[in-house]
């Protein structure tokens, strides 16, 4: 009995044991659950202002990118919309930025170029520090210099072209820029000015010349006609005075004329279908000269079909007057029924500026209009193509030299030139190029 009452007291004891280190892990627990309640809430608070900022970093991250959205749009804008060329390059050299300006200055199209080398396919031109891969690579810039490319198309532009480097926050080079502008239009200014000023001095010389001439012609003239009248009908004399009253008058036409070809009248062009032009200036000069016409046929051939409705910008006036004088001197230089056939046709700018380029300055976004104008005449004196425009230059005994020198002037007054050249059947052969508008962009050969 009492071993009995020893166990239960024993069991009792370790009960009671286990029951504190029981509570005791409860309180200890407890104080864990506590503290990570605690520290729940404080990560609870701490996430809720995290979550608040990261809120209003985002809003501020959408605005920032918003203006710089509006910012590279208003960029694009300005650099589809200026009319000179843009070229960006980062520190490698590939090209980031191709405005349509350079698109259409250099005759390649954008999506060439972006993301390509400019190596690859930006011709560097001469002198070749003048680019925005020499800028990056040597880390320095110049500044409106002259330089001239060779085109895809083989045609040669001249432009002016300023680089600098592209600088981050810190001042370190991300890369460079290339900015250039046409300088044809200018050359062909120049040159204008030059011929302008020429014709300026020779018009003050002509007409000195004329009113010293003029004066003595008149009285020779004069006493001419007071010589005849007191002559009788018979009189073999007359025979002469008649020789003085013609050398009076052709001497007057030649004074006229070279008035005429020196004084610089202002260019009146419009926008004309040339073949309509040329078939009505055809049938003009058979009306207007009809007593010398008789035996004369003028063919205008047309371009090929697509070139049907080819339209010039272009002094009607001037340029009629610049056929009237071909037709004449094949006319005159002919001893038989004369042919003259009239083919035009626009060439590619390609062909244009292969066959041309030292006779035409092109603008990039201009060709010419060819035109031949051949007969069926005796042709021109090999020693004598090279003088046929000269002014008062002729091989006629009674020619003054200007119709082939006005021609000429009318066709340079245009931007274009006028060419002499026998043909391979014999006959003379003038070629006329006046220059004309082409899309810029589409370079592919019309013929």
């Amino acid at each position: 009995m009492k071993e009995r009452q020893g166990v239960t007291v024993r069991a009792t004891a370790e009960s009671a044991e286990e029951i504190s280190r029981f509570a005791d892990s409860y309180a200890s627990f407890n104080r864990i659950i506590n503290n990570l309640q605690r520290q729940y809430i404080a990560l609870e608070g701490e996430f809720s202002e995290q979550n608040r900022q990261l809120i209003e970093t985002n809003r501020k991250l959408v605005d920032m990118t918003g203006r710089n959205l509006k910012a590279t749009e208003f960029l694009n804008g300005i650099l589809c919309s200026i009319s000179v060329g843009v070229i960006a390059v980062d520190r490698q050299g590939i090209v980031t930025h191709f405005n349509p300006a350079a698109s259409i200055l250099l005759g390649i199209p954008a999506n060439r170029v972006l993301g390509s080398h400019y190596r690859d396919v930006v011709p560097p031109g001469t002198p070749i520090d003048a680019n925005a891969l020499r800028a990056i690579e040597s880390g320095h810039g110049v500044e409106s210099v002259e330089k001239s490319l060779d085109l895809p198309d083989c045609s040669r532009l001249l432009v002016s072209v300023s680089t600098a480097i592209i600088r981050d926050d810190t001042g370190g080079a991300v890369g460079a820029v290339e900015v250039f502008h046409d300088l044809s239009r200018i050359k062909k200014m120049e040159q204008e000015l030059v011929r302008l000023t020429t014709l300026a001095a020779l018009g003050e010389m002509a007409a000195t010349i004329a009113h010293e001439v003029r004066n003595p012609l008149s009285g020779i003239g004069g006493f001419a006609a007071l010589l005849k009248r007191d002559m009788a009908e018979d009189d073999p004399r007359q025979r002469l005075v008649d020789k003085i009253t013609r050398g009076v008058d052709n001497l007057n036409r030649t004074v006229t004329t070279l008035l005429n070809y020196t004084r610089f009248d202002e260019i009146n062009k419009e926008n004309l279908e040339f073949g309509e032009f040329l078939h009505r200036t055809a049938e003009q000069y058979k009306h207007d000269h009809a007593d010398i016409v008789g035996g004369l046929t003028i063919e205008i051939v047309p371009p090929a079909p697509r070139q049907q409705s080819l339209r010039v910008r272009v002094d009607p006036m001037l340029v009629r007057q610049l056929f009237y004088n071909l037709y004449t001197n094949a006319i005159e230089a002919a001893s038989r029924a004369v042919t003259i056939r009239v083919m035009y046709a626009q060439l590619s700018r390609q062909a244009a500026v292969q066959k041309y380029a030292d006779r035409v300055l092109l603008g990039v976004d201009e060709t010419v209009v060819e035109t031949t104008i051949s007969d069926n005449g005796p042709g021109i004196a090999q020693e004598h193509l090279e003088r046929v425009f000269s002014p008062f230059f002729t091989t006629k005994q009674d020619g003054n030299g200007l119709g082939l020198a006005v021609s000429w002037k009318v066709a340079k007054a245009h931007g274009g030139d006028i060419l002499a050249a026998n043909g391979a059947d014999g006959g003379a052969r003038f070629t006329l190029l006046i220059p004309t508008k082409i899309d810029p962009v589409n370079r592919e050969p019309i013929l």
